[in-house]
C-alpha cells in the first residue's frame, strides 16, 4: 500500500484501536461542520433575501427624501450653509449589538434615537414652507434607520460567506483526504496483522512437523527398524497425511541403514519411496 494514502504507523493491535477511536472523532466532527454549514447556508440566505428587499427600499426612500429636499429648496432656497452651521448633537446614534449564528460572530447595528438630544432645526422653515421642511427631515430620518439597517444585514452576510467557505474548507478536507487515510491506515494494519499472523502459523506447522520427523527418525534408530507399542500409539494419533509422510520418511531411512550391511546383487540401491512422487497432502507441513 502505498505510504501516501496512510498514516505513518506500526500495525499492532493498540494502534488498530487507536485508528478505529480517531475514525468515530472525526466521523462526529464531520457531521457537526456540516450541521453548521448548513445552518449558515440557511441563515444565510434568508440575510441575503431581506438584505435585497431592504435595498429596494432604501432605493425607494432616498428618492423620496430628495425630491422633499428638492422641493424645499424650491420653496425656500439653498439652505445648505444655514444647517450646516447650526449642526449640534446627534439625534440617532447606532448602536452594536453582538451576535452568535452557528458560531460565527457577528454584529447586528440597531438604530438609537436619542430623545434628550436638541433639534437646532426645529424651527426651520417656520416662516415659509415649514410642513415641508417637517416631511424631509422625517424622509431623511426613516432613509437613515434604512441605511443603518442596510449595512448590519451586508456585514452580516459578508461575514456568513467567508465562514461557509472556510467550514465547507473543512468538510471537504475531513471528506477527502482525512477519511481515506485513516480508512487506509486501518487496512494496512488489518493486513499487515493477517499475514503475521499466517507467518506464526506456517512456523508453528513446520516446527511440529520438525519435531514429529525428529520423534520418528530416534524410534526407527533405537528399535532398528521395528515398531514398538509408544510407535503405534503415536501412529493412531497422527492425521493420515502425516502418517503417510512418515511411512515414506521410515522407508527411505529404513533401506539406507539396510545398504550399510548389504546391497542388491547390481549394487544400485532403489528406494521404496521417491520425493518426486510424494502428493501435496504428505508433506508434513
Amino acid at each position: 500500500m502505498n505510504t501516501e494514502n496512510r498514516y505513518p504507523v506500526t500495525a499492532s493491535l493498540f494502534m488498530l484501536k487507536e485508528m478505529k477511536r480517531r475514525q468515530e472523532q472525526v466521523r462526529r466532527g464531520y457531521q457537526l461542520l456540516k450541521g453548521k454549514a448548513e445552518a449558515l447556508r440557511l441563515r444565510g440566505r434568508l440575510s441575503a433575501s431581506e438584505l435585497a428587499a431592504t435595498q429596494g427600499i432604501l432605493g425607494h426612500t432616498l428618492k423620496e427624501a430628495y425630491i422633499s429636499l428638492a422641493a424645499i429648496k424650491f420653496t425656500n432656497g439653498e439652505s445648505n450653509a444655514l444647517i450646516l452651521e447650526n449642526v449640534g448633537q446627534a439625534q440617532i446614534r447606532v448602536q452594536r449589538i453582538p451576535e452568535n449564528i452557528a458560531g460565527v460572530a457577528t454584529v447586528s447595528l440597531q438604530p438609537v434615537e436619542e430623545m434628550n438630544a436638541n433639534d437646532t432645526l426645529r424651527y426651520a422653515g417656520l416662516g415659509s414652507g415649514g410642513h415641508r421642511t417637517a416631511e424631509a427631515k422625517k424622509a431623511f430620518r426613516e432613509a437613515l434607520r434604512i441605511l443603518i439597517k442596510f449595512a448590519s444585514l451586508r456585514n452580516t452576510c459578508i461575514l456568513l460567506d467567508e465562514a461557509i467557505k472556510s467550514t465547507l474548507r473543512k468538510v471537504n478536507g475531513i471528506e477527502k483526504v482525512i477519511m481515506p487515510k485513516l480508512r487506509n491506515t486501518e487496512t494496512y494494519i488489518l493486513m499487515e496483522m493477517d499475514e503475521r499472523e499466517r507467518e506464526e502459523f506456517h512456523r508453528l506447522k513446520m516446527v511440529k512437523a520438525k519435531k514429529m520427523r525428529s520423534q520418528a527418525i530416534a524410534n526407527i534408530s533405537r528399535s532398528g527398524g521395528g515398531e514398538s507399542n509408544d510407535e503405534v500409539r503415536i501412529r493412531r494419533s497422527m492425521p493420515a497425511t502425516h502418517i503417510r509422510a512418515t511411512e515414506c520418511l521410515t522407508s527411505i531411512l529404513y533401506s539406507c541403514h539396510s545398504l550399510t550391511s548389504s546391497s542388491d546383487s547390481a549394487g544400485d540401491f532403489k528406494p521404496i519411496c521417491y520425493p518426486h512422487n510424494w502428493d501435496d497432502d504428505d508433506l508434513l507441513f
